[in-house]
């Protein structure tokens, strides 16, 4: 039986993660990191605009 390596656990913590964005966002250039900035302003301002909310009824299976 061949042997499995042991899963990579290091960006399974909060510090983990945070370090590996941090990782991938120092890679992006100036204009991609200002381009993100802009989506994220939009998706922004677009959710502060929303005042619909969205509820969930809940239904009952056929088979109950």
């Amino acid at each position: 039986m061949a042997d499995t390596p042991e899963p990579d656990w290091t960006y399974a913590t909060w510090e983990g993660s945070r370090r590996a964005m941090i990782r991938q966002a120092l890679k992006l250039t100036v204009r991609q990191r200002l381009q993100a900035l802009e989506e994220m302003s939009l998706t922004s301002q677009t959710l502060a605009r929303s005042k619909k909310t969205t509820a969930i009824k809940p239904t009952r299976s056929k088979e109950q």
